[in-house]
């Protein structure tokens, strides 16, 4: 029973990776470019943190695609397909709604 808890925690946690990676680089591009945003503008500074964030989010998004999509063995430890979503065999595994052999 515990070595099946271990198993949907850990896929679990794989699976939130990708908004992970998403919301650590956004966070990142944001802060850097707050660190010099001081010496503009109020709203110029707001705009530029608010790009920055979306923009190293982008970036972090397609890298992390690249990552995945060139990795076989993180897709098969994470089990997600080439663009990180989650197999539909592992979700029915994990909640137990895979088809029972000779169920009606």
């Amino acid at each position: 029973m515990m070595r099946r808890v271990v198993h949907v925690v850990v896929r679990l946690a794989g699976w939130l990776l990708t908004p992970l990676v998403l919301i650590v680089a956004a966070f990142l591009g944001a802060t850097v470019v707050a660190m010099v945003a001081p010496v503009l503008s109020t709203t110029l500074a707001v705009a530029l943190v608010a790009l920055a964030g979306l923009a190293s989010a982008a970036v972090g998004l397609w890298l992390w695609i690249r990552l995945l999509r060139g990795s076989p063995v993180l897709q098969e430890a994470l089990a997600v397909t080439p663009e990180g979503v989650p197999l539909e065999s592992e979700v029915d595994a994990i909640l137990g709604t895979a088809e029972q052999p000779g169920a009606p």
